[in-house]
Formats: structure tokens, sequence, C-alpha cells
């Protein structure tokens, strides 16, 4: 998959000028996964919530509340008034990071607990996966409240494993990570 990922952006470097800018607009307004157009317009629609210009894209339920994009990552935070903490989704496409209520599925909206199972590791004990039995969709969360110092990008990449293993048990990322998956 990830040399997949290698050959498209190879092949990519080879469109037109029209083409490119196509693309990039289907991707703004339509949400297409594309994950070549979102890493080129990562940086414009962060500066666009760092200047709290609101971009003129489709919100929907379930995606970043300032720019439209999809989830790609859950976050548990720490807080005082919940004791195993608050989950957050950071937005793949400007970065902004909402709360979003635990047992929810953030793709199909599933709120039934016992369709919304999570699974864990050893070797990553505060990464899970939160995968949805209606959609068989999943986001990855990394847990803070077990420990603080985790880079969620970078624990992301780490936890690729996880990654592998969700896909072999046939779920689909909501959003694929930095690395494409």
């Amino acid at each position: 998959m990830l040399s997949q990922r290698s050959e498209d952006a190879k092949n990519r470097l080879l469109d037109a000028g029209d083409i490119a800018r196509t693309r990039l607009r289907v991707y703004w307004s339509e949400g297409h996964q594309d994950y070549i157009a979102r890493a080129l317009l990562q940086p414009y629609a962060a500066a666009l919530r760092a200047r709290n210009i609101p971009p003129d894209r489709t919100h929907a339920r379930g995606h970043c509340p300032f720019c439209g994009g999809s989830a790609w990552i859950g976050v548990r935070r720490s807080r005082p008034e919940a004791e195993s903490g608050f989950r957050y989704l950071q937005c793949s496409l400007c970065g902004l990071e909402w709360n979003i209520g635990r047992i929810f599925c953030p793709s199909c909206f599933e709120e039934d607990p016992y369709k919304l199972p999570q699974f864990q590791s050893d070797v990553h004990r505060n990464v899970r996966i939160e995968a949805c039995e209606t959609c068989h969709r999943y986001i990855k969360s990394i847990d803070l409240t077990l420990d603080a110092r985790p880079v969620p990008e970078i624990d992301d990449l780490l936890s690729l494993s996880m990654d592998l293993w969700a896909a072999e048990e046939g779920y689909t990322r909501i959003e694929p990570g930095i690395a494409g998956i």
C-alpha cells in the first residue's frame, strides 16, 4: 500500500497544471479522499484557521467545525471533571482539535456502544483503534490520559502496525494518516 502511494505521488508530478488545479478544487469542494491534494492544501487551511477566516466549504456532521475536513486521528486528554478524559478529533486539513462524544462514530454516527469496539496492543499501550461495526471504518486514537508526552503525529507513525491489522480485519480508516494508510 505504501509503495502504491509513492507511485501515485510520482505519477502526479506529471499532471498538467489544469489537471492539478482540478484535483485540488474537487478535493476542496467535494472532500473526495485525495491524500496528495490534502497534503498540498493543509498549509492553506492552517493559515486560514490561524487568521480565523472560515473557508467556503461544506461542514458535514462528524467533520471539522472550522473547515469541514475529515478527522484523521483521535486524542484523549485529561480533564479534572472526567476520570478517563475527554475525546477529541483532529482535523486532517486545518489541524483543529474539537471535542466529540466518547461513544460516537464520526463516519456514520453510530452510538450503540456494542457496535463500537476498541482494539489495543500491548506494544502500543496508549494507542487504540476505535472501530465501527456499522460502517467498518475506524479512527486511531492516542490516549494522553496515560502519558501526556506522546505526540499524536509521531505515535500514529510508530503504531502503523495497528493500521495494517485493522485493514486485515476489514476496517478502513476514516481519513488516512501521515503515512497514507
